[in-house]
């Protein structure tokens, strides 16, 4: 069971899924059809980009003895089959996607892809190392993947009420999540003289960061939402539960609990509106 955990976690599957989770929600919160295409392609990019960005800086972490990075040196040909198969998927899909969807795809691709892997050509560093634009890089691409581009393909303007306001209460959740990452990485961080939020206004500040982005969240949702309506309750659900995986995270806890429970709670959300709405 380890050994699966194991490769579900560290080959970046559990984090493709939470991404086709994320576009499936949209749809139902959207009331679109849903596009099983989109769908799949969030999976795949997801995979591809994740796995690339290990295998770019994989050379300079390999040594650290954390238990996922010596994962990744043992399944370095793993995660290049894995690359090569999405990639492969990637690019026959996108021949099916429409002018639209394939313009605002692309240029997700670019930000993607230029968060680490220019550092494969020598001196030259990703967009991961310009000062405060790590998280907000992330919150940006995860919430216009799993919001705009699926919007884009059903043939809609990004420019509606009620999609901006999906966008942003995404962007909120990511942003929440993704902060307790910079804590743990707080101090690879100073020594990579990358800086983060940690890094200028402090570790509990920053905690305390997150907690203030999920109040905000929860408060989008209730002027979104109707008590009636079972989704109120699953995004308040979704949030309560990532408030207390959020108290709780610690720069000493396992790698499980940053790539395992704190990327879960993305996919506990779709998994709770999908059952509740």
């Amino acid at each position: 069971m380890k050994k699966i955990s194991d490769f579900i976690i560290y080959s970046n599957l559990l984090i493709s899924v939470c991404t086709a989770g994320f576009i499936w929600e949209t749809y139902i919160l959207l009331h679109l059809p849903v596009n099983p295409l989109y769908i799949a392609i969030g999976f795949a990019g997801t995979l591809f980009t994740y796995n690339i960005d290990r295998l770019v800086v994989l050379g300079s972490i390999g040594k650290t003895g954390n238990e996922r990075h010596i994962w990744m040196v043992q399944f370095r040909k793993a995660m290049t089959v894995i690359s090569a198969i999405s990639f492969i998927f990637l690019a026959v899909a996108v021949f099916f996607l429409s002018k639209g969807s394939l313009i605002f795809l692309g240029h997700l691709g670019v930000l993607s892809l230029g968060y680490s892997v220019p550092a494969l050509v020598r001196g030259a560093k990703g967009l991961r190392s310009v000062k405060l634009l790590k998280i907000f890089l992330i919150m940006y691409v995860w919430a216009a993947t799993t919001v705009f581009f699926p919007v884009t393909g059903s043939g809609h303007n990004i420019w509606n009420r009620d999609i901006i306001l999906l966008f942003t209460e995404r962007a909120l959740f990511i942003f929440a999540i993704t902060l307790p990452f910079d804590i743990r990485d707080y101090h690879s961080d100073r020594y990579g003289n990358v800086l983060t939020i940690p890094g200028l206004i402090g570790i509990r500040n920053t905690r305390l960061l997150a907690f203030a982005c999920i109040v905000v969240f929860l408060c989008i949702n209730l002027f979104h939402y109707s008590v009636q309506d079972g989704i109120l309750w699953a995004k308040l659900l979704s949030g309560l539960n990532a408030l207390i995986v959020i108290y709780y995270s610690r720069d000493t806890r396992h790698e499980y609990y940053f790539t395992g429970l704190l990327d879960s709670t993305m996919l506990i959300q779709f998994l709770l509106v999908l059952v509740l709405r």
